[in-house]
């Protein structure tokens, strides 16, 4: 989605930038910007954050004069990725730190039929002698690219209304707005939301976002979870609103592929009608915090609490989340999650459907499943799906050395009836020619061979970034192939097992492992610090070895390999940094970032931790909380020790 992440860059762009002093006073920031605002950053004091974040062991790898060339690049390429503030504003992020004495908030509010708008305020109390230096570095900037000067009177406030020229015969001009009333320096890109700033700001009140209720909710639920915690940074985002401002930057801009926040719209997701969180650093033991209120206030009751495929997003909540005594000590990532995966077989047609462009092409699926002579020849629903349990695992490592597909993945489902799922999953594999049957330890096996050039991807995790629009789906979407699934299959343990990989699978399957993961230290302490931010039941958990679920995209950066990435991690990256221009349009980004100065993994895995996150199903949404440990000195050294001994994570 093209200019999908300026309020992600932005956040990262200002705790790169470092600190400077301040206090905190004027008017909120929330009660300033509109009630259309579909996404929000206040960060209350840079001073503070910049403060706790060069605490925190990432803030001290920032700092590390081995990585200062990289971090300087990766500055650049965030400061492209919002250039909105530079060439609409004619201001850096970088200015912003010498001017805010206290709240800097950034939003992007949607406008009917028209573009988006950027807004800016920024508390500068005592700080008019800098503020009045900037405004003026600010107007020979955009004088220089030719633009032309208006001064508006707003009671006894003047506006300076910016005529920007485009850079391009294909661009339109562009405003850039400023003033400064009560302490607050205000900038947009459109005059009629400067207005707008201003009368809320002289005390005319009504219209601000916040008076909106998804906003509220998720401050509201965010303050009684943080403990009394203040945040020093919290965000807002109106899904849908967001992707519908977004795609307004670029109007009449080709999109390959299908239109899946449409889809998705239509399909029942738009009752998620907003999300927050709360943002804090060095708190107790915890080096980063974060808490999530997702929004989503019922339609119905029961079964029809939501509509159409948005009711596959039932996940219950239980007690028992902890790892099974199954999983290996040394994975890079544990996730675990509930779902009642009866009910979203139910309702996922009408959202299969709307993918493949037809309606009933879910239910041909099916059919040929049940009837196709070259099939199964199963009932997919009564001889698989009703003997699935509602328990998910999904798991990720590594192989030495890293390469573009050096990631492993295995997702574990708990089965009610294991005979049953094997009969299933036994008729899937007898009809392909590439499953062949082997055994380990006791257990059925099926091993998926493919030719080099067709190795299947299994892609069974998210990091949320992409919910509005996943990966294109290869082509005819779900076909009757067991290569599809994975490259290994089981039955074993109470679980069904699909790997990427078949050393994985056996790795799991192992009954001789010396250690689990229950049993490791540092997911212990990461269990602890999650009981403490979300005790009780909850609906996911998740463990993540930050240090080795990222070495595979420090290396491939490393080898100039990143845009290869088939990671997780990666493709949120490769998104990320893919400049605007590039974006949307099929091709291989260009590494943009010289990475060729960094260090060897092994002197910069010590400012790695690990981290956790818990998510709470509620009536009207979910809330997630996590948290980033630091690593003791001692577990970086042993982990070090202990790696270069094998070529493969085990």
């Amino acid at each position: 989605m093209a200019h999908r992440t300026p309020l992600i860059c932005t956040l990262a762009a200002l705790l790169l930038m470092g600190s400077a002093a301040g206090s905190r006073a004027a008017a909120p920031a929330d009660t300033l910007f509109p009630s259309k605002t579909r996404g929000f950053v206040s960060v209350g004091d840079i001073a503070e954050l910049g403060e706790n974040w060069q605490r925190t062991q990432l803030g001290q790898m920032v700092r590390d004069d081995a990585m200062r060339p990289f971090v300087n690049d990766i500055k650049r390429q965030m400061e492209r990725k919002v250039g909105s503030f530079r060439d609409k504003l004619g201001i850096e992020l970088e200015d912003l730190k010498d001017v805010a004495a206290g709240e800097l908030g950034v939003g992007l509010v949607e406008r009917e039929s028209e573009r988006a708008a950027v807004v800016l305020t920024v508390d500068v109390t005592g700080r008019q002698g800098r503020v009045d230096a900037l405004l003026a570095k600010i107007d020979r900037q955009l004088k220089a690219r030719k633009a032309t000067v208006s001064t508006e009177a707003l009671g006894e406030t003047q506006l300076t209304v910016y005529l920007v020229p485009p850079k391009t015969a294909e661009r339109t001009a562009t405003q850039a707005v400023y003033f400064v009333h009560d302490d607050i320096l205000c900038a947009s890109d459109n005059v009629y939301e400067a207005r707008e700033l201003y009368r809320r700001l002289a005390g005319n009140a009504g219209g601000g976002l916040n008076e909106v209720v998804a906003y509220r909710e998720t401050m509201n639920r965010c303050a009684s979870e943080s403990q009394g915690v203040e945040p020093e940074l919290r965000w807002f985002a109106d899904p849908f609103g967001y992707a519908r401002a977004s795609r307004s930057l670029t109007p009449g801009k080709k999109r390959r592929g299908k239109d899946y926040v449409s889809i998705l719209e239509s399909q029942g997701f738009d009752a998620i009608t907003g999300a927050g969180g709360y943002v804090n650093m060095m708190v107790d033991d915890l080096e980063i915090v974060h808490r999530t209120a997702v929004y989503a206030p019922p339609i119905g009751k029961g079964a029809d609490k939501y509509k159409l495929a948005m009711r596959i997003m039932e996940f219950p909540n239980g007690q028992q989340m902890k790892p099974h005594n199954w999983i290996p000590a040394e994975v890079a990532s544990h996730r675990t999650f509930n779902c009642d995966l009866q009910n979203a077989f139910r309702y996922f047609d009408t959202l299969f459907d709307a993918i493949v462009g037809y309606e009933g092409a879910f239910d041909n699926v099916l059919e040929g499943f049940e009837e196709d002579a070259y099939g199964p020849q199963i009932d997919v629903e009564k001889a698989f799906v009703k003997h699935l349990g509602r328990r998910i695992t999904l798991l990720s490592d590594y192989e030495l050395p890293i390469t573009t597909k050096s990631e492993r993945l295995l997702l574990a489902v708990e089965v009610n009836d294991p005979a049953a799922v094997s009969a299933a999953v036994k008729k899937f594999m007898d009809q392909d020619p590439n499953a062949n049957r082997r055994e380990f330890q006791g257990n059925v096996v099926w091993e998926i061979t493919t030719p080099e050039d067709d190795v299947p991807n299994l892609d069974i995790g998210s990091s949320g970034l992409d919910l509005l629009e996943p990966e294109q789906p290869a082509a005819g979407g779900l076909g009757g192939n067991a290569s599809e699934l994975g490259s290994a299959v089981a039955v074993a343990n109470g679980h069904l097992f699909i790997a990427s990989h078949l050393e994985f699978l056996e790795r799991v399957l192992d009954q001789n492992q010396p250690e689990q993961l229950t049993g490791s230290g540092d997911f212990r302490k990461v269990d602890a610090a999650l009981d403490r931010l979300m005790p009780g039941q909850g609906s996911v958990r998740t463990f993540v070895r930050t240090d080795q679920a990222y070495r595979s995209t420090y290396e491939l950066l490393r080898q100039g390999k990143m845009p290869e990435s088939e990671t997780l991690l990666g493709r949120m990256l490769n998104r990320l940094l893919t400049p605007p221009e590039d974006e949307d349009e099929g091709v291989l980004r260009e590494q943009k970032i010289d990475a060729e100065s960094l260090p060897a993994f092994e002197q910069v895995r010590r400012y790695f931790g690990p981290a956790g996150t818990a998510v709470r199903s509620d009536g009207d949404g979910w809330f997630i909380s996590g948290a980033t440990l630091g690593k003791a000195p001692a577990q970086a050294r042993q982990d070090s020790s202990s790696r270069a001994r094998t070529g493969t994570f085990r």
